[in-house]
């Protein structure tokens, strides 16, 4: 309705045709993850062409290929409770208690997002919507054809038993009479301080209104919603990254 003064226009659903075409290009010129996730391995691959040498040792061939580190995480967002109980009973996070979408995210350290899991219901698990999104999308068969480390947290325990062509370094989780080892903290310890960058990330992304507060659209829209919204997040990120290194993405 303020748009509709705002503009001048004939009637509000002039605003809404509007913006479901905006979103559209939006989609397309901002840097969102799949677009993001390919330019940074066609950096990585300039990279390892660019250092191309006769390799004698291990040492010249950790220098001479880097390794490449990824994040894994699940975020939720509260949303309006479905009128369908069906619906209703699918949505309900245990966790958060309240009505979610869920979405499995990868990032770098660095903060740029790579990769968005289509939303499910906050019932979900994270492993098993990264499960489901592995084996619909493949996304994975991109990262593998790099070396990459993957950081996540104690919800993605048996990710090493799906057989991907991926190196994981997930934290260890006690369990009833066995409650982990001195060794064992220290390891998670050291995997935390790296894994949590993606919640800086995610606190990014919430900057957003549209991804904060509760989400009020239709959930067929959610998917390419936030999609936007990591565009514009790497957007920010890329300039960051480039006052700070001086290295244009």
């Amino acid at each position: 309705d303020f748009m509709t003064l705002l503009f001048k226009a004939a009637h509000k659903s002039v605003i809404c045709r509007n913006i479901q075409v905006i979103r559209g290009v939006l989609e397309a010129v901002l840097p969102v993850p799949e677009r993001a996730r390919r330019r940074i391995f066609a950096i990585a691959k300039e990279e390892g062409q660019r250092r191309e040498k006769r390799i004698s040792t291990v040492d010249e061939f950790v220098e001479a290929y880097p390794e490449l580190t990824f994040l894994i995480d699940g975020v939720e967002q509260e949303k309006r409770k479905p009128k369908d109980q069906a619906k209703r009973k699918d949505d309900y996070s245990g966790k958060k208690k309240k009505h979610t979408r869920k979405q499995i995210v990868i990032g770098t350290p660095a903060g740029i997002i790579v990769n968005q899991s289509p939303s499910v219901g906050g019932r979900s698990h994270d492993f098993k919507v990264f499960k489901e999104d592995c084996e619909k999308r493949q996304v994975i068969d991109e990262f593998a054809e790099h070396r990459t480390w993957f950081y996540g947290d104690s919800r993605f325990q048996g990710i090493d038993e799906l057989g991907l062509a991926i190196r994981t370094r997930i934290t260890h989780r006690g369990r009833r009479n066995h409650p982990l080892t001195r060794d064992e903290k220290k390891i998670n310890r050291l995997r935390n301080h790296t894994r949590v960058e993606i919640k800086h990330t995610f606190s990014l992304r919430k900057k957003y209104r549209i991804a904060a507060e509760v989400y009020r659209n239709r959930d067929a829209d959610y998917d390419q919603t936030m999609n936007i919204v990591a565009g514009l997040v790497n957007l920010r990120t890329y300039d960051r990254i480039f006052q700070k290194t001086g290295v244009k993405i």
